[in-house]
């Protein structure tokens, strides 16, 4: 398919965006010209953008040809500054940008060509009534949907028919959006900045006094393995037996150990005796989950009420009592134990026998909308 102007401004990651640039015949001294003003005002603010936000916006309507000359110059800028986390939060910006055209796009022949002829994913439209509107082969929605982690994404919740997994235009998007984002950290590492025209190494110095520091997913918390939660410690117990640990029991272990201080390494140490062992893929699912991999998010520890929808919980009645989060074990709280004392008893059982109490009478009232104990 020949891709429009328009198109190429949306998708300025596609190699017919760069064949554009090329055609041009610009320099990087040009860049530096008046005539290209317009081009290298929209690069500094796309980076910017990404710095503020976290976003890259829409401004092909303005003029789809800056748009599309801007994006090359805008990684020329990141890469300039050589600040690691500059390039990781621009790559998922531009990322989510092209994810939001491709949820938004009417033209099916569009997103088959980037699909099919440019990430190799074999596409399918669906002709089923009451079936979502596309198809891939399994095995592409496997290699992509194990990345995440939401009980949506398992293969069990989705339509499968022939081979092919069914999924929404906005999923369909949703699971290609890493690939977009490593492309582009591709092209950036691959780029070796020239010698900098000064207008150009001034807009470079600009944005890393805007860029902040990268800032700490979370707090490292010193915990000793005595004070691990059960749900961990059945997690290490099952490993260390050779058994295999369900996917969020593994998931749980990581996101805990590293919040207690444990290194990539230190947790890639427990694994050998699992059962489906192979170091190059959990080292790379340990490093996704402490934000070194992927979409550089570290992940946080699972909530109680998630591990209990996951069936992973192991509750101490004592020490699990009233925390939300295994992070909070021990509680501080003593739970109530439930236990009258022998007089209470004694009274209560004296009670039943006579009858007395039997439906509330003067024994129980009714205050302000709660149900209160005995009275004496």
């Amino acid at each position: 398919m020949q891709f429009g102007n328009d198109d190429l401004a949306k998708y300025t990651f596609l190699p017919q965006a760069g064949d554009f640039i090329r055609a041009q015949g610009i320099s990087v001294a040009d860049l530096a010209n008046s005539e290209y003003g317009k081009v290298l005002s929209r690069a500094k603010e796309r980076v910017l953008e990404a710095v503020r936000t976290g976003k890259v916006s829409d401004k092909s309507e303005a003029s789809r040809e800056v748009e599309i000359m801007s994006f090359p110059v805008s990684l020329m800028l990141v890469k300039a500054t050589k600040l690691d986390h500059l390039v990781s939060r621009y790559a998922l910006a531009e990322a989510l940008r092209v994810e939001s055209f491709l949820n938004q796009e009417r033209n099916d022949r569009i997103i088959e060509d980037i699909f099919s002829g440019f990430l190799r994913i074999g596409l399918e439209h669906s002709t089923l009534p009451n079936f979502p509107k596309f198809r891939i082969p399994v095995a592409d929605y496997v290699k992509r949907a194990s990345e995440f982690h939401k009980p949506e994404w398992k293969l069990v919740n989705r339509i499968v028919q022939n081979g092919k997994v069914y999924l929404s235009q906005h999923d369909l998007t949703r699971l290609i959006r890493e690939e977009i984002r490593l492309l582009i950290m591709e092209r950036l590492k691959a780029i070796n900045p020239p010698k900098l025209p000064e207008m150009l190494d001034s807009i470079v110095k600009q944005i890393v006094q805007l860029t902040p520091p990268p800032r700490s997913a979370f707090t490292i918390i010193n915990i000793s393995p005595e004070n691990y939660p059960p749900c961990v410690r059945q997690a290490l117990a099952l490993l260390e037996k050779g058994e295999n640990v369900p996917h969020y029991g593994r998931f749980l272990m990581a996101t805990y150990l590293l919040a207690a201080g444990k290194s990539v390494d230190d947790i890639m140490a427990l694994f050998p005796k699992a059962p489906d062992f192979k170091a190059s893929i959990t080292k790379y699912q340990v490093e996704h989950i402490a934000g070194m991999k992927g979409g550089r998010t570290r992940y946080s520890v699972p909530s109680c009420e998630t591990l209990q929808t996951h069936s992973f919980c192991f509750k101490d009645p004592v020490k699990c009592y009233d925390i939300k989060n295994p992070l909070q074990y021990p509680s501080r709280k003593t739970p109530p134990t439930g236990k009258p004392d022998a007089k209470d008893g004694s009274a209560r059982r004296k009670r039943r026998k006579t009858g007395e109490g039997a439906g509330g009478g003067e024994d129980t009232a009714r205050r302000g909308g709660e149900w209160t104990k005995p009275r004496r």
